[in-house]
């Protein structure tokens, strides 16, 4: 796919420091201008997603989207491609999500489509979530670990 190449060439070859919070994000980080550009590129995948149901049985396609949503670099960009990945057909690349759960740039993305792919067994690692500074974080972790503890 494409949009997948093209996000991935946005990726920076090492890590970039955080940026400085911002008033008007309530206290949240400034993005890098990478990461406002990789960000709906997952989207348009997310919605072809939905909008053609057949491409949840592409394995391929599926993962070289979890290639994008796991290249760490790519900081907040990411999130919309690891929401892409919200569906049941996807549940076996979850292994390779788990890991993004101890990445504040992504974890509450991580433990929605954990949910909505149905992948138990992951109550251990969300766990510490059920006591993040995010709000939306700590109701997504409670209603992981209450479901799948």
């Amino acid at each position: 796919m494409g949009c997948c190449e093209s996000a991935l060439r946005l990726a920076p070859l090492e890590w970039l420091p955080d940026l400085p919070s911002s008033k008007e994000l309530q206290g949240a980080a400034q993005w890098y201008p990478f990461e406002d550009e990789v960000w709906p590129i997952g989207e348009s995948v997310r919605r072809a997603f939905q909008r053609h149901p057949k491409l949840k049985k592409n394995r391929p396609l599926i993962s070289r989207v979890v290639e994008v949503a796991t290249r760490r670099n790519l900081r907040h960009g990411r999130q919309s491609f690891i929401m892409a990945l919200g569906f049941v057909a996807a549940r076996d690349f979850a292994p390779m999500l788990a890991p993004f759960l101890d990445d504040a740039d992504v974890d509450g993305h991580v433990i929605d489509t954990l949910l909505k792919m149905k992948a138990a067994g992951y109550s251990a690692a969300v766990a510490p979530l059920t006591r993040s500074k995010k709000t939306w974080v700590r109701r997504l972790a409670n209603r992981y670990v209450e479901r799948y503890s």
